[in-house]
């Protein structure tokens, strides 16, 4: 873990001590600025050093870099409130109910303030019996496929394919073209298919309602938040969000305190087989951010290469950025000849649903054969890359533990 690592980690718990400052060069200064915006946590950053009147200790022009991320965080997620707002409208004048995820909620119930909790989209959630209508209500509030640019009309007929296919675990990116804000429907906050067995209909029975900017909204309670969070850190991101994602966590157990019933935490991520995410993320958190959460829940966890593996990814400690290609890894970790054949024709000949969804077309549309000879031409592409990889890339070895370890971190995350 580099030295700026440390001083964020300082910064989040408040710690601001000038004998860790005043040895750092400029280098070291723009280090910690660019490890604060890849954790995600600049504007964070901004304004604990204010609130603690320490702008003082660090120099105007590295001050001066955090507060630019601050407004720019302020201006994007006061595009993406407007955007929120107007769908909300909309979805609430048909009586489609909506539970707010991730950012939106956390942003303004639980940070309180917008411009310090960086989104990259807007995430809701619908029941699958209202995906299609809510779909469409997207559709004539202006937003558009994210992978095709084709008018949203020519896709909003009945014959299109509004599944959510094994896998996934919302229905396609949409993308609003005049502020580039992406909104993503969800039914589920698993993967249908995967190992969590989370059922949708609990996490709405469990959902508390509450208003947002004049509209109607439900939040996911504060035990099936914590549950999502660290899901969302540790399977679906595997730590790539760094710090900001254990920040959520630690600050969302400050915010519900004693309203937080630790036995339903652990009840509800045992039925929904979501442990290892959930310990490995409470222990992450708990060990760097302070977090107030009992030492009973630990009682089955054992530290082991795991966290190592974890922790590299948070803090980066290997200068090897990215790994093989996912397809490769699975592949190479399928035990047996047979095993690896399988996958290989899992690969070049997924279900008619699957290429509905994924190349945008009706079931069935004839464009759906012409897309299975596009996909046999990627994966020969994607062959000839790993080969070339393999012959000419001095990091292909590096990357290809990294890749690895990946692999066994989510085979570990998805063990009941």
């Amino acid at each position: 873990m580099r030295p700026e690592h440390q001083i964020l980690i300082d910064f989040l718990n408040n710690r601001f001590e000038i004998s860790d400052l005043a040895s750092l060069t400029p280098e070291h200064w723009n280090t910690l600025v660019s490890e604060a915006s890849r954790h995600r946590i600049a504007p964070l950053i901004y304004r604990k050093v204010k609130q603690a009147a320490t702008e003082w200790m660090i120099p105007e022009d590295v001050v001066l870099k955090f507060r630019e991320k601050y407004l720019a965080n302020a201006y994007r997620n006061t595009v993406l409130f407007h955007q929120l707002t107007e769908l909300l409208a909309r979805l609430n004048n048909k009586d489609i109910p909506v539970i707010l995820l991730k950012g939106a909620h956390l942003a303004e119930f639980v940070y309180k303030d917008m411009a310090l909790r960086p989104m990259s989209d807007l995430d809701i959630m619908v029941r699958e019996e209202h995906l299609s209508e809510a779909v469409q209500v997207a559709f004539s509030a202006g937003y558009q496929f994210f992978y095709e640019k084709k008018n949203a009309k020519e896709k909003s007929n009945a014959s299109y394919c509004y599944d959510i296919l094994k896998y996934y675990k919302h229905f396609q990116p949409l993308i609003h073209p005049e502020t580039n804000c992406l909104l993503e429907i969800h039914c589920f906050i698993a993967e249908v298919g995967s190992s969590f067995q989370i059922p949708a209909s609990e996490l709405w029975r469990n959902a508390q309602p509450e208003v947002f900017n004049n509209n109607e909204v439900f939040l996911l309670s504060p035990e099936d938040l914590i549950i999502h969070l660290c899901l969302h850190a540790s399977y679906d991101h595997l730590f790539d969000f760094g710090l900001s994602a254990l920040y959520d966590i630690a600050l969302t157990i400050k915010y519900y305190g004693q309203n937080l019933d630790w036995d339903k935490v652990q009840h509800r991520s045992g039925q929904w087989r979501t442990n290892q995410c959930l310990l490995l993320s409470l222990y992450l958190t708990k060990k760097w951010l302070d977090a107030n959460i009992p030492d009973a829940i630990f009682k089955n966890f054992s530290v082991d290469e795991i966290v190592t593996i974890a922790e590299a990814r948070i803090f980066k400690t290997s200068e090897i950025s990215t790994s093989m290609h996912p397809h490769y890894i699975q592949w190479r970790n399928r035990k047996g000849i047979c095993a690896k054949i399988r996958y290989v024709l899992g690969v070049l000949f997924p279900s008619r649903d699957f290429m509905a969804n994924r190349y945008l077309q009706p079931k069935s549309s004839r464009i759906i054969f012409g897309s299975y000879f596009f996909r046999f031409f990627q994966v020969f592409k994607g062959i000839r890359d790993i080969a070339k990889a393999m012959l000419q890339d001095e990091h292909y070895a590096p990357r290809l533990k990294r890749g690895d370890n990946d692999f066994r971190l989510r085979k570990w995350l998805t063990k009941s």
